[in-house]
């Protein structure tokens, strides 16, 4: 390929502290901070490119220029010329507030200004502490002014699903699920391009809470859940993006053990972009989140 459509367009993290955030991803960046952090923006288009020729740069203003050749037309005609997924890095100290996200028509309709799209996302978790736990959906149906009600007075987890997770678990979570996560994970998350959240309730930490738009969206009826496991090859199906478990180093360009970057990848003559946060595995395999190029229902890949 030529010089100014790369292979692989490596990208410089974000790292946002937050209330709930723990110490693992300030240790294994080696940022020198006292601050908790709780994310790590791996691939987002609003990240500066690391290395190359367009080192410096920040990634949505050179995706129009490599266009096609470096997105693929059916990326292109779907989404744009924008990366149309996030995939970031938790760490959990404490628990995440109770939230939810909304869907494409609702950000659409609600949230145009921000630029935003609704939010589907897919949890693998990466480590998980004993006794680890994650909040998805409610236990039974609920009317939403019960839900709000149980927000306003803190009663709402005796409404909520507790789920016990593990490592190598994986979880897709749709718009509309009240989801929280756990104390005591570090967890790979891939969504869609937003990070448009409502919080129903926070622990008492004096946040702003979202509750009449959360109670627009929320599912206010038990969502079945069944955590897949990790395996080599494609294992998640979405609407938005696929997950892919992939062996050997071929993920990504050789380097540290957590890579951020955009990879092009060839199938048969089509050009297709490949984002990745690849995670490497003590095993060797890598984790990488591609984004889906066809409206689908979400499924587990058999």
């Amino acid at each position: 390929m030529s010089a100014q459509v790369p292979d692989v367009i490596e990208l410089e993290p974000r790292f946002l502290p937050r209330v709930w955030g723990g110490r693992r991803l300030a240790e294994r960046f080696g940022l020198e901070t006292d601050e908790p952090i709780g994310e790590a923006w791996m691939v987002f288009d609003e990240n500066r490119i690391a290395s190359g020729p367009y080192a410096g740069r920040v990634l949505a203003e050179v995706l129009p220029e490599l266009g096609e050749a470096f997105l693929g037309r059916a990326v292109v005609e779907r989404y744009g010329y924008r990366l149309p997924l996030m995939v970031k890095f938790l760490d959990t100290a404490d628990w995440l507030s109770v939230q939810v996200h909304p869907d494409d028509a609702y950000a659409r309709a609600h949230e145009a200004k921000s630029g935003w799209l609704g939010k589907a996302e897919a949890w693998v978790v990466l480590e998980a502490e004993p006794g680890a736990q994650v909040i998805y959906g409610v236990k039974r149906p609920v009317a939403r002014e019960e839900l709000r009600a149980a927000a306003r007075d803190g009663s709402i987890l005796e409404l909520l699903n507790f789920v016990p997770v593990q490592k190598g678990d994986v979880i897709y979570v749709p718009p509309g699920t009240i989801h929280a996560l756990g104390p005591g994970l570090l967890v790979y998350e891939v969504s869609q391009r937003s990070d448009l959240t409502y919080r129903l309730y926070d622990y008492g930490r004096g946040r702003e809470l979202h509750l009449d738009r959360a109670l627009d969206v929320a599912r206010l009826e038990p969502i079945a859940l069944d955590p897949l496991g990790l395996r080599v090859g494609p294992f998640l199906s979405a609407p938005h993006f696929n997950l892919v478990f992939q062996s050997g180093p071929a993920a990504l360009s050789p380097g540290g053990s957590i890579r951020a970057a955009v990879r092009l990848d060839h199938t048969e003559g089509a050009r297709l972009v490949r984002t990745a946060a690849a995670y490497k595995f003590d095993s060797g395999e890598w984790l990488i989140a591609e984004p889906a190029t066809l409206p689908s229902k979400p499924e587990y890949v058999a």
